[in-house]
């Protein structure tokens, strides 16, 4: 019975399909080849028949000898492959079965009949009719014959390459297989290097089973020395386990702590907590929020994944806060039981740094008061809470001209001071911002366009004190134009109550040409337009 599934079965439909691709595409080749060949062979039998007859058709044209002009076309009619021909001149014409030719739709081959003596001059023409359907019908046959011959060359040498195949390849690891069913692990038998393959893949295959064969063996007499290896490893785990710099610990799934090492027990005293065997579950005494801990690690586990999060600790002492990256991992033994393995790595120098980092994004580094980035923030704030504020947008009248005058450095001089005046001439629960460049906002505590003005007018008058750069002896004048919007009376979002701020701003900057006192504009004292809020 032939297994389908063998290798020789397989190995031979392949050779068989390989041989029918290759013969199926060289005939198919080899056939338009010689087909085209026998056309482009018949061609040029024509044309040398021609030239049998050539120097009989001129001597005739040029004597006019109509029997001669006979013999050269019944000469050329006698080939298979023409079946028609004529020849004609101004004095001479006679033809063959060119009536027949034209009614099959023939093509004649027209050759020039030239002077015998004088080459240059022609005296007639001869048109010859191919015979296409002897032309054609021969070149299929020998295309044809020429197909058969490669099919029957493939179908022996596919024979041949399967015989080959079968006992230099498939027979030689058929008895591999069967050396390798008698053998018995553990023993010393091994298979033996089929004849002639001491080099080829089956024999690199005999040698890589026998080095398993051996590996196997081994097996036996390593199995006490691993024993050996593993008492001696469960002492170094459990070194390394205990002197960890990292809190380790291992629970049972009811929240029984069964080991835990010494950094654990440093992370519990550090927090002011004592030492005990159980935590609660999932050592839920030890964080603040113990809840979402929970939450987390239950989520996780339901998924069979390692869980992973950093909280807050619960503290004993007033002034330490410690935060932990905890990471668990759910454990299961062969015998079915659940742990769960927890590390809790101290986070809390990072946590500090971490909020270092997010107060020096919300303040102006040249300053020292907040930047634009804590002002929208704080805004944010207050809105949420649906505090009443004012927003007083400040822009410096002459900064530019310090700074191209004098330099940067004299400009970042006028800024420290500007902000230093808005710090001490604001109330306590007043914030001052740098918005950007030359640019403050004021948020003032106020409902009322009076307490506003007395605080601006205050700021106002620290501001405008005069400036010596260089040792100039004159003073350079600072001053500054105000707009201001109320939350929520003017506008309750934040990008409009910015934008009426501004254009009051800037309506008091045109007016401070006419009238230098009118410094401060009012968002409601403005006529706002479709234009100004675009």
């Amino acid at each position: 019975m032939i297994n389908v599934q063998g290798l020789g079965f397989r190995f031979a439909l392949f050779l068989v399909i390989a041989a029918m691709l290759v013969v199926l595409t060289t005939a198919e080749f080899f056939y338009r080849a010689t087909y085209k060949h026998e056309i482009s062979e018949a061609n040029q039998d024509i044309k040398e028949l021609y030239r049998t007859v050539g120097a009989t058709a001129s001597i005739a044209a040029f004597l006019e000898d109509e029997d001669l002009a006979k013999e050269a076309i019944n000469g050329l009619v006698k080939s298979d492959k023409i079946l028609a021909a004529s020849i004609k001149s101004d004095a001479l014409y006679y033809q063959f079965n060119v009536t027949e030719a034209i009614n099959l739709n023939s093509e004649p081959r027209v050759f020039l009949v030239r002077h015998p003596f004088i080459p240059e001059e022609t005296l007639a023409e001869v048109n010859i009719y191919p015979n296409f359907d002897h032309i054609i019908r021969q070149a299929e046959t020998i295309s044809t014959d020429n197909s058969y011959s490669l099919y029957v060359e493939a179908l022996v040498v596919g024979i041949v390459a399967l015989i080959i195949a079968y006992y230099i390849i498939i027979l030689p690891m058929l008895r591999v297989s069967r050396s390798l069913h008698e053998i018995t692990p553990g023993t010393t038998q091994r298979i033996a290097v089929p004849d002639y393959h001491a080099r080829s893949e089956i024999g690199v295959l005999v040698d890589d089973t026998n080095q398993l064969l051996s590996k196997v063996e081994e097996q036996f007499s390593q199995e006490r020395q691993l024993r050996e290896e593993i008492e001696f490893l469960e002492k170094r785990f459990r070194m390394l386990f205990e002197n960890a710099k990292t809190a380790t610990v291992l629970m049972t799934e009811n929240g029984v702590i069964e080991l835990r090492n010494q950094a654990f027990n440093d992370l519990v005293e550090k927090v002011g907590l004592g030492i005990k065997q159980g935590y609660g579950e999932l050592l839920e005494e030890l964080f603040e929020n113990a809840t979402l801990m929970k939450a987390s690690l239950k989520e996780a586990f339901a998924r069979n994944e390692f869980a992973t999060g950093e909280y807050k600790l619960v503290s004993a002492v007033s002034d330490n806060v410690t935060w932990v990256q905890l990471i668990a991992s759910p454990l299961l033994t062969d015998e079915g039981e659940r742990y769960y393995q927890l590390t809790l790595n101290d986070i809390s120098s990072r946590k500090q740094e971490l909020q270092k980092l997010a107060l020096q994004a919300d303040f102006d580094a040249l300053t020292g008061i907040y930047n634009r980035n804590g002002g929208e923030k704080l805004i944010a704030k207050l809105m949420n809470k649906e505090h009443h504020f004012a927003l007083a947008l400040i822009d410096l009248n002459g900064f530019k001209a310090v700074n191209d005058i004098y330099g940067h450095d004299a400009g970042d001089e006028v800024l420290i001071f500007v902000a230093e005046q808005l710090k001490e001439n604001i109330r306590k629960n007043d914030v001052a911002i740098r918005w950007g460049g030359d640019e403050f906002v004021l948020l003032l505590q106020a409902e009322d366009e009076t307490s506003v003005q007395k605080v601006i007018e205050k700021v106002n008058n620290g501001v405008k004190q005069p400036f010596y750069f260089n040792n100039d002896t004159k003073p350079t004048v600072i001053s500054m134009s105000v707009g201001v919007a109320f939350y929520p009376q003017t506008s309750s979002n934040t990008h409009a109550l910015i934008k009426l701020a501004d254009i009051a701003m800037y309506k008091a900057k045109q007016n401070k040409i006419a009238s230098p006192d009118d410094y401060l504009i009012f968002a409601n004292q403005c006529r706002l337009d479709d234009e100004d809020m675009s």
